[in-house]
């Protein structure tokens, strides 16, 4: 009995010990998780510090520029700030009839534009492989023998027209000493079927029946007699021996190259409504980036189906019955279905809750990269994006720009505004920046710039990671020449700030990444408007990570920032130009846009530190109180002035300009080339948006949503007893 005993006592005493740690484990963990949950709440709901220090302290370069505006005592930074510069409105008062042409000779000279590279030359046979073809337009002639189907343009900038208060349409090679007009920009594309709609003096193109177009036909057709420019195999996936190589697929010999490809993805949803504006904005791009350029791009409709009842996989006949329900006829051929359906079988370690449109709408590009992997890139066209100049010159200039950056304070610099009237060019820019990291180590605690792969603390560099030649380990070691010829794998049109220290909606939203093991979360950048350009390389390891375990996930505006951070690929914020309504002092921009530079505060009630991260930082110009500085923008989410212009383009008055009485006087409208968004329906010109139909336009995009909730819990909020 007296072992039995001992036994029974030797064998208890463990058990005892075990429930006890896990107790105590337990309570720790408990403990730890609400601490975390403190932190974040307090990181989402203390209040604002409102604090702004004096903007005195000089940049650490010989080209910075000393701060010479400065708030005023009693402003609010909740407050538009815009509200005390001039507002003007004939700084826009644009027409055909009061351009300054840089160059000798007439500005009044309309010419047909150009921009694509001369196929013929010497210089272009002996480095790219293959004979160039032009190919038939809608009017069934070949597109460098038909007049009617060019764009043309107006030499000359407009007199008093401002330049761009963010970035710089010629620093990324855009000719700027030309104004469009809407007859030659959109009249090849069906505005001047309309005599009412046809300039003085000029006679509309013949008359075509779009309906009996089929773009997909028109494509295919250019593709196959150009076929032997480009490479039509596969593009390589994540652990195949060429995937770190993105010029494996292209070389044929040392001299001569074929022709990269990219596919242009026009993201539409059943029940869009395709008015005439549309139109004629979809033809163009498939007709100046696919057909005039003999295939380098090529067009497709991806067609969200919002009833995820519909077998559209299962069966052919439900597929085209939909398709022929829901799209034009003239893009049916160009038309890929999709539902969100698919997304449980295809990733189904990543939560259902977040795989609908807002959160995950780069699987349907994941997806397609998938299904057609024989291109090189990949752009993510928003229906509301509109372009006044020529989209082949926009996406060929971006392209160009983009291989030319250095990975040398790339990462740094997509963390800020671009601002031409502060900084100076783009190489003071880059040297400005540069030096601050090296002079103000006190910014980071890792006293570095970001140098190759930045993956989560928890997770092990991959084989196929894209990291720093061995001569150039350190940054230090580098010229800025790694990464000089080296094509992007995502190019943005504004900054990817941090969103971890901001008011971004949605700062913090993330599946299966550990939190237990970086409270924080993740490294993460962030982009707001989805225009983006996307490598095969970078959507294949995007879908790598949503199906390996644990089935990493990140919001819409964060997801392909942050796997390009993690795995060292290079990503470009390129400054396009932003145009504001108003005037705004150099300073004063940089101090709103790049607050994360400006202020020295740290918030008292979280700790945070966001000293030195640009655009993004807890009073980021991209938080919901903050972002009202885009409003009177040409590009963002909620930007009205986009609008205002884009009215007064297509022949609409507008605060006193524009419209047909002031063009009689002025001239027609036109505008440089510039990237408008949002633009949503246009109404005729004696027609203006009711309160409810501008709701009903704006209920696209889930921020308005969000933003709203935000808004009305913050007013509950003051409303409460004891506010």
């Amino acid at each position: 009995m007296g072992l039995l005993d001992g036994e029974a006592s030797a064998t208890s005493q463990p058990r005892v010990s075990i429930k006890r740690r896990t107790l105590i484990s337990l309570v720790a963990f408990s403990l730890f998780t609400c601490l975390f949950l403190l932190r974040q709440s307090a990181f989402r709901t203390a209040p604002d510090p409102l604090v702004l220090k004096e903007h005195t302290e000089e940049l650490s370069s010989e080209h910075s520029k000393k701060a010479t505006w400065q708030p005023s005592e009693e402003w609010d930074p909740l407050d538009p700030i815009y509200d005390s510069f001039e507002s003007s409105a004939s700084r826009y008062a644009s027409s055909i009839h009061n351009l300054t042409s840089q160059s000798s000779g007439s500005s009044r000279v309309k010419l047909t534009y150009h921009p694509y590279p001369d196929y013929d030359s010497l210089d272009y046979k002996s480095n790219f492989a293959g004979n160039y073809v032009p190919c038939r337009g809608p009017r069934g002639r070949r597109l460098n023998q038909s007049y009617n189907d060019a764009v043309t343009a107006f030499s000359g900038w407009p007199k008093g027209f401002p330049q761009a208060s963010l970035g710089s349409a010629t620093t990324v090679g855009i000719d700027q000493n030309s104004c469009f007009e809407r007859h030659g920009r959109f009249d090849p594309y069906g505005l001047g079927a309309d005599p009412s709609g046809t300039a003085a003096g000029q006679s509309p193109p013949p008359s075509v029946k779009w309906d009996d177009i089929d773009w997909g036909r028109l494509q295919r057709q250019c593709v196959d007699e150009n076929r032997d420019r480009f490479d039509t195999r596969p593009r390589p996936r994540p652990g195949e021996s060429s995937y770190n190589n993105i010029t494996a697929t292209t070389t044929v010999n040392q001299t001569r190259t074929k022709t990269k490809r990219s596919a242009i993805l026009f993201r539409s949803y059943d029940g869009l409504k395709y008015n005439p504006d549309l139109f004629r904005t979809m033809r163009s791009v498939i007709s100046e980036l696919a057909l005039a350029s003999g295939g380098e791009y090529e067009a497709f409709l991806l067609v969200q189906i919002k009833d995820n009842s519909l077998p559209i996989f299962d069966n052919n006949e439900v597929y085209e019955n939909v398709k022929q329900q829901r799209v034009p006829k003239e893009f049916w051929n160009i038309t890929i279905l999709w539902n969100e359906a698919l997304w449980p079988k295809l990733y189904p370690l990543v939560p259902e809750s977040s795989l609908n449109v807002h959160f995950s709408q780069w699987l349907p590009v994941q997806w397609f990269a998938q299904k057609y992997p024989h291109f090189d890139h990949y752009w993510n066209w928003e229906m509301d994006v509109r372009y006044t100049g020529h989209h082949y010159e926009l996406l060929q200039a971006l392209d160009t720009w983009s291989r030319k950056q250095p990975r040398k304070g790339l990462w740094e610099r997509n963390l800020r505004f671009y601002i031409p009237s502060y900084y100076g060019d783009y190489e003071n820019f880059t040297h400005a920046i540069q030096a601050r990291y090296q002079s103000d180590r006190s910014w980071k605690k890792d006293d570095t710039t970001i140098w190759g792969p930045y993956p989560p603390s928890n997770q092990k560099p991959l084989p196929f990671d894209i990291s720093p030649p061995a001569a150039a380990n350190r940054p230090e070691n580098d010229n800025f020449d790694w990464g000089v010829g080296e094509d992007a794998d995502l190019i943005t049109m504004l900054p990817m700030f941090n969103p971890d220290p901001t008011h971004y909606v949605w700062n913090n939203v993330h599946w299966n990444y550990p939190l237990f093991l970086s409270p924080a979360g993740p490294p993460r950048r962030t982009t707001i408007i989805t225009f983006y350009r996307l490598s095969h390389r970078l959507l294949s390891m995007m879908h790598y990570e949503n199906s390996r375990t644990p089935g990493h996930h990140m919001s819409s505006e964060t997801w392909p920032q942050s796997i390009a951070l993690h795995h060292g690929f290079k990503a470009v914020y390129a400054p396009q130009s932003v145009f504001m309504e108003r005037d705004w002092p150099p300073d004063a921009v940089n101090f709103i846009f790049n607050n994360g530079d400006t202020e020295r505060v740290i918030n008292e009630f979280s700790g945070m530190d966001s000293r030195g991260e640009g655009s993004g930082g807890w009073e980021s110009v991209f938080g919901l109180q903050r972002e009202h500085n885009f409003d009177a923008s040409t590009w963002y989410y909620r930007a009205q002035f986009a609008t205002k212009l884009y009215r007064r383009y297509l022949g609409h008055e507008v605060d006193g300009i524009g419209g047909a009485l002031w063009e009689k006087d002025h001239g027609t409208y036109c505008l440089p080339p510039m990237l408008l968004h949002p633009i949503k329906e246009i109404p005729d010109p004696e027609k203006v948006p009711t309160e409810e139909e501008q709701e009903v336009q704006e209920a696209d995009d889930p921020r308005v949503e969000a933003v709203a909730e935000s808004e009305k819990v913050e007013k509950e909020g003051q409303d409460a007893p004891g506010k």
